[in-house]
Order: structure tokens, then sequence, then C-alpha cells
């Protein structure tokens, strides 16, 4: 009679192994699908910081070192960069031969100039990173000029992607000097 009672154990004992097993699975296949995911986060996020940390540093490249500079209205520094609503025209065009990441950034990218008085001027234009995996990275850049002599401020936004969407990280360096 003792026999007949332990029969069912074993077949108990199999299938709580087995659902152990699976649970353990399971969860051991979740985290890796988070750390995936979180990876991947980390991976984009590089992405947006390194094309925003190369539109600051072209910017400063350009600013201090501009190969046509010529000196603006106000007498103040030689940059590629407008430094008043009057000094506009004097400064880097179209053309110029400002480039960034392999572009002439006053040709291909928009590049614009405001001006919010005569001592204060912002001039904007952006970048592309080198495509990888179907994704460009790029940079929307803003050079704020303001005073005399000025105080400038660079500020660089990088995103991991140019198409505007949920997964679009956007990471930001400012210089200001």
């Amino acid at each position: 009679m003792t026999g007949n009672k332990q029969k069912g154990f074993t077949l108990f004992y199999a299938l709580l192994v087995s659902s152990l097993a699976l649970a353990i699975g399971a969860s051991i296949f979740d985290i890796t699908l988070r750390e995936i995911d979180l990876s991947n986060a980390a991976t984009q996020s590089q992405y947006a910081v390194y094309v925003a940390d190369s539109g600051a540093e072209c910017a400063l490249y350009w600013d201090s070192s501009y190969v046509n500079a010529v000196t603006n209205n106000n007498g103040g520094s030689k940059s590629a960069f407008a430094t008043s609503s009057t000094d506009t025209v004097q400064n880097a065009q179209p053309g110029s031969s400002v480039v960034c990441a392999g572009a002439d950034v006053t040709v291909s990218s928009g590049w614009s100039v405001t001006t919010a008085g005569t001592g204060q001027a912002t001039t904007t234009f952006s970048i592309a990173g080198t495509t990888y995996k179907n994704q460009t990275p790029c940079a929307v850049v803003y050079i704020s000029k303001v005073g005399n002599p000025s105080v400038t401020t660079i500020t660089s936004h990088g995103y991991n992607t140019c198409a505007a969407g949920p997964l679009q990280l956007e990471r930001v360096f400012q210089v200001t000097y």
C-alpha cells in the first residue's frame, strides 16, 4: 500500500523542478532584454553627446581662428560669427569655407544670423554626423555674442537622429567666454 501513495510524487517533483527552471529562464530572458534596451539607450546617448561636442568644438575653432577674418565695426576681435547687427555682412557668409564635419555649414545647413540690437547677434547652423546603421546624428549650434567687448555663448544641441520622434535623444553642451 505504501507504494501506491508515492507513485505521483515523482511526477509532482518533476513538474515542480521544470516549473522552477522555466521561471528562472524567463527571469534571465527578461533581465537580458532590459540590459539590451539599456545598452542601446546608452549608445544612442553617446551619439548625441559626440555630435553636440563636435558642434561646440567646431564653433570654438571658427570663432577663434577664422581664415578670412575681418575686424568687426566695433573694433572687436575677429570671428566667423556676427557680433552685432552692423557686423553681419562682414563676417562669414554662405560659401565662406566655414567647414564642420566635412561640409561648408554656411551653404549646407541653413546658416542664419539673428540680431537683437547693435551689440547683439546670434548665428545658427547645423551639422550632421557620420551615418551609422541608417541613422544620422546631428547638432544645431547657436553662437550668441552680446556686448562690446562681446561675451560669447556657444550652445550645441546634439541629437542621436535628425528625425524627430519619441526615440530622439538630445544632449546639450554650452560654453561661455
